[in-house]
């Protein structure tokens, strides 16, 4: 049996809207993968940000986009390999935000997790 599991984060984001989706992590694991894939027409005016929030209140965002505070497309898809360890009590993400203020926007964004991951995963293969 697979440890990998996806948690899929999809809407359609109204014109000039903003917002968030997110999900409990429900267990100890590691974010391995975010697929971001944007439908055709935003022309970069959907930014998606997917992140972690922590129980102590910490965020943080998994990817890092150099130039932008967001990630942004038309019509694509990324894959971004990450390796982010989650809690049980973490909340999985994805902020939006729409800033043309006349269309709707869809997006899907995609997270890879592995439930044998999680904070303890080092410590469990030297351990072992």
């Amino acid at each position: 049996m697979s440890s990998l599991v996806t948690r899929r984060f999809s809407t359609t984001v109204g014109p000039g809207a903003g917002g968030e989706l997110t999900a409990g992590a429900e267990r100890d694991a590691t974010i391995e993968r975010v697929d971001v894939r944007f439908y055709s027409g935003p022309r970069l005016d959907l930014e998606l940000i997917p992140f972690v929030r922590t129980e102590r209140g910490g965020r943080v965002e998994l990817i890092d986009v150099t130039g932008r505070n967001a990630i942004v497309g038309d019509n694509d898809v990324f894959e971004f390999e990450v390796s982010e360890p989650l809690d049980s009590t973490d909340v999985l993400g994805v902020e939006f935000n729409n800033t043309d203020d006349e269309n709707a926007y869809d997006f899907v964004v995609d997270l890879q997790i592995d439930r044998e991951g999680g904070q303890n995963r080092v410590f469990g293969g030297v351990f072992s």
